[in-house]
């Protein structure tokens, strides 16, 4: 028998029809069982309304819509905007200092 690491759990999950039993992290445990139920969750929703797709058809529904919220989840944590926003700001400062700085000498 396989020795298990200590910083890992050995879970076993549901999936539709599917069972998987792996090793994950201790922290990780809690979001790899609400990921599971979420998917089941889904599919249920998804097979309630297409009672004529078969569990395949349904299932890439299914991915389709976790795909959707990882990347719409991704999008707000896109910090490319703000940066751009942050270098006009300093620009904008730096300018004004350089013009201060030019107007106070020409005072001199």
């Amino acid at each position: 028998m396989a020795e298990q690491n200590p910083s890992t759990l050995n879970i076993t999950l549901q999936i539709g029809e599917h069972t998987m039993r792996f090793p994950v992290a201790w922290n990780e445990e809690k979001y790899y069982r609400d990921a599971a139920a979420h998917l089941n969750n889904r599919f249920k929703y998804y097979s309630s309304g297409m009672k004529n797709k078969s569990a395949e058809q349904i299932w890439v529904y299914v991915a389709l819509e976790a795909a959707v919220n990882l990347l719409r989840e991704n999008a707000k944590y896109d910090i490319e905007p703000m940066l751009q926003r942050i270098e006009n700001i300093n620009q904008s400062i730096t300018d004004a200092l350089n013009n201060n700085a030019s107007s106070t000498q020409e005072k001199l």
